[in-house]
């Protein structure tokens, strides 16, 4: 097993660095938004995707995951490819996606996480497969493709 932050916040992941027990670095959107807020109070010319980058750079190889925004197959495979042609400059980038990206009952495009990890790593893109509750879940995201999953325990409990 290894251990990955779920943050975003640079001094939060340099402190666990430091500490020598980190495998990687798990993040979303929010998270991400979150703490370029924080940074750019005292950084104001930063933009970012130079803050993305000094993440990247930070993890020095550790897995680094940033997730799409897209709940739909087209929209995560266009997206997981273009996070990681433009921030695979470290080699450490992985895709997140969402075991099933579906956020109601009517939903038709429940498979559509699935098939997108599939499709990103016929190209060899590395996956996070995010949102998964389940011991199938993260089985299933597994067999297509993914190289790491993050179970949910916490909200399980």
């Amino acid at each position: 097993m290894k251990l990955f932050i779920d943050s975003a916040d640079i001094e939060e992941i340099q402190e666990i660095l430091d500490e020598g027990i980190l495998d990687g670095v798990t993040t979303n959107p929010s998270l991400i938004k979150k703490a370029f807020e924080k940074y750019k109070k005292k950084n104001k010319s930063l933009n970012l995707e130079y803050y993305i980058k000094k993440i990247l750079k930070l993890c020095k190889g550790k897995p680094v995951s940033l997730e799409v925004v897209g709940n739909t197959y087209g929209q995560m495979i266009s997206e997981g490819k273009i996070i990681y042609k433009k921030f695979n400059k470290y080699k450490n980038v992985y895709v997140k996606i969402p075991v099933n990206p579906c956020m109601n009952l009517q939903c038709s495009y429940n498979a559509d996480g699935i098939l997108a990890i599939r499709e990103l790593s016929k190209h060899k893109i590395p996956v996070n497969c995010t949102l998964v509750f389940t011991p199938e879940q993260a089985l299933l995201a597994a067999k297509v493709g993914a190289k790491i999953v993050s179970p949910f325990v916490g909200r399980e409990d």
